[in-house]
């Protein structure tokens, strides 16, 4: 099965809009409150990409389900090409296979004072008798007070008989107490046995990302990504640039929007722009609701799979909900329902629930 886009999966990496307690205790305290509003507005879903899953408790588990149905399906299914350091494979440009079905198991520890480690596996069901098996190692590393390193590797099993991987670095660097800069880097590799995907592939993916304060109660955040493939049946490269505007309401509750650009030699351009609310129901119940357009132009390309083309003049619109609660200091849990439709005759539904233990 398929699905143009699914930020859904990586929504959930980032799920923390603040933390719940911290709000209820700290009312009647205006220095405080402030320095909450600016933690909600900043925690604009992306922008973490694995650095803040550590250094929070001595262990901690996270594990998700996730299911989608289609209630009408008719366009082929497009290639997965990137995979990133961040939590999901499902990136860019949102024509990607979408998994039926998807589990995941996240662990994470701290080891001494300054690092964390991190095994995860993930199971992928991309459609009928195509299964996809993902597991990572990480390493994130506090180098100081103002800069942490991340190194990570991930090996990629497909039933269709090939194996890929992927090693990536990066960092994540405090200019100062209103600025922060990431920056990563992956490999990714596969051989002449993923015949069905295009066969031998080399990649290179750069990114860089910056978070800026602008007023107490607002924030701006900028993304520019490089791709470079090379491989025995396709080359190209590919630029995405991405920009969120993030404000704080005196209702504790945010408002983000973004508006993204994808352009690629092989004549994909698209442009996705979407608007998130999140509001705080209670000191530990927070909602999001989410609305994303999907507009592309493309000169009907292949991206290598066979029988598989990215098609042109694809639009389409999708619909969130997330609710996130916590149900004690260390126990989260979160669900997502997820409305999707395009002019190419499909409509799906999303379904996720998830937990994260800290212990």
């Amino acid at each position: 099965m398929n699905n143009e886009e699914i930020h859904v999966n990586r929504d959930v990496s980032h799920f923390r809009l603040s933390s719940g307690g911290p709000w209820c205790r700290m009312k009647g305290k205006p220095g405080l409150r402030m320095l909450i509003g600016v933690l909600l507005v900043l925690s604009a879903r992306g922008f973490s990409q694995g650095y803040d899953d550590t250094f929070e408790m001595r262990n901690k588990l996270k594990v998700e389900l996730q299911y989608a149905d289609y209630g009408e399906y008719e366009y082929p299914e497009p290639i997965v090409y990137r995979y990133g350091v961040h939590d999901y494979m499902q990136n860019y440009p949102y024509i990607v296979n979408f998994p039926e079905k998807r589990a995941l198991t996240k662990f994470t520890r701290i080891i001494g004072k300054t690092t964390a480690a991190s095994v995860k596996y993930q199971f992928s069901e991309l459609r009928e008798g195509i299964n996809q098996h993902l597991g990572e190692i990480k390493l994130t590393k506090n180098m100081g007070s103002k800069f942490i390193g991340l190194i990570s590797g991930q090996m990629i099993n497909d039933t269709r008989k090939f194996n890929a991987y992927q090693p990536g670095l990066g960092f994540q660097w405090q200019m100062n107490p209103l600025t922060i800069v990431q920056g990563d880097a992956q490999y990714y590799f596969r051989g002449k046995d993923a015949e069905p995907v295009g066969g031998k592939m080399k990649a290179v993916n750069a990114r860089i990302k910056i978070r800026q304060v602008l007023t107490v109660s607002t924030a701006l955040l900028v993304e520019y990504v490089f791709y470079n493939a090379d491989g025995e049946t396709l080359q190209f490269r590919s630029h995405n640039a991405s920009i969120w505007i993030s404000q704080f309401l005196p209702t504790q509750s945010a408002v983000h929007v973004n508006l993204r650009y994808y352009n690629n030699s092989m004549g994909i351009r698209s442009l996705a722009p979407s608007v998130e609310f999140a509001q705080y129901l209670n000191w530990a119940t927070v909602v999001r609701i989410k609305y994303r357009h999907y507009a592309n132009q493309s000169d009907n390309v292949s991206l290598g799979e066979k029988d598989v083309i990215v098609p042109d003049n694809l639009k389409s619109n999708s619909i969130s909900v997330q609710l996130n609660r916590e149900m004690s200091s260390d126990l989260e849990l979160y669900g997502i329902y997820r409305y999707y439709k395009s002019n190419l005759h499909v409509q799906m539904n999303t379904y996720l629930v998830g937990a994260v233990l800290g212990f």
